[in-house]
């Protein structure tokens, strides 16, 4: 299942304008923000909004919508005022999202800044645990973003996610997003097939796949294990294409939505990048490293010549 983000102003012509863009771009699947990213306040939905967006959504071909939690909000926080806040909105977020019909919220597990790092994970976990001890029958998960390991991000290692799953009361509403630049940033070599292999099988070992219930496709612009996160579009960082590859072909992941999060610079952008996924997904055998992708002949002959005998996946 292929998608992308998409831009959905919760004021601006409201959130049903995401379905518009999603099938434009022939979007499977879509994540947006379902409140205004950069401030604290948020504004009741209206019942004829939620009528709205609901009544969009059944007549268009998206599958699944994610909504991203805005990274104003951090559990680890050793503000106290800011971590009241954060569990706050995470649980207007979660209520929100329930009464849109949002299957999914991807959350960056916290910042823990001054604090100790072990520090920074009980909180996040002690504010999952308040923020969900009240909720009984949630449609909607959380899914604990995978992090680049930038500053004193949480979550760059498989072990740290699967902790705060382990420790908090109410796993069932709780998941993972895997995002493919932030994996490899934070050092994990996923590139190539057999990258790809070794490190699911990690995640496995460590995590589970089972909790691997969305995933953001994204090259990095940084090397392997820079812990920077600087998102490419595909092709063009680090990455190249066969890991790609392997996740969109990857039959356990077949009806697990895949968000493009590449820097937008215009919808054409995002349409040639999922086109170019789909072509990747219909092409059954291996394929070669290509050294730039960016030229569509390029792309063409690639696949053209990766079309031998043999099935991959």
């Amino acid at each position: 299942m292929l998608g992308s983000n998409v831009p959905a102003h919760p004021v601006r012509g409201g959130l049903a304008t995401l379905f518009r863009y999603a099938e434009e771009w022939r979007c499977e699947c879509a994540q947006t923000y379902i409140t205004l990213s950069r401030r604290w306040d948020v504004q009741e939905l209206s019942h004829e909004e939620i009528l709205g967006f609901r009544s969009a959504w059944r007549e268009s071909q998206v599958k699944k919508v994610i909504a991203h939690v805005p990274l104003l909000v951090n559990l680890a926080s050793p503000v106290d005022d800011i971590w009241r806040k954060s569990k706050d909105r995470l649980s207007t977020e979660l209520s929100r999202a329930n009464k849109l019909g949002v299957q999914f919220l991807v959350l960056h597990p916290g910042y823990y800044r001054n604090l100790d790092k072990k520090t920074g994970i009980k909180r996040t976990i002690e504010a999952l645990d308040r923020i969900l001890e009240n909720v009984n029958d949630s449609t909607a998960k959380i899914l604990l973003e995978t992090t680049a390991g930038q500053g004193t991000a949480i979550g760059s290692r498989f072990e740290e996610i699967a902790y705060i799953l382990r420790k908090t009361r109410k796993k069932r509403f709780l998941g993972v997003c895997f995002d493919t630049c932030h994996v490899f940033a934070a050092g994990y070599d996923i590139r190539g097939y057999r990258g790809y292999e070794k490190v699911l099988k990690k995640f496995d070992a460590t995590i589970g796949l089972d909790k691997l219930e969305a995933a953001h496709l994204n090259d990095s612009k940084t090397r392997l294990g820079s812990k920077v996160d600087r998102h490419a579009s595909i092709g063009e960082g680090k990455l190249g294409l066969q890991m790609f590859h392997a996740f969109v072909r990857d039959p356990r992941f077949q009806d697990t939505p895949k968000v493009l999060e590449i820097p937008r610079k215009d919808g054409r952008k995002v349409q040639q990048q999922l086109e170019f996924l789909r072509k990747l997904q219909a092409t059954s055998s291996p394929i070669s490293e290509p050294k730039d992708i960016r030229a569509q002949s390029t792309l063409d002959e690639i696949l053209a010549n990766s079309r031998g005998d043999g099935n991959f996946f």
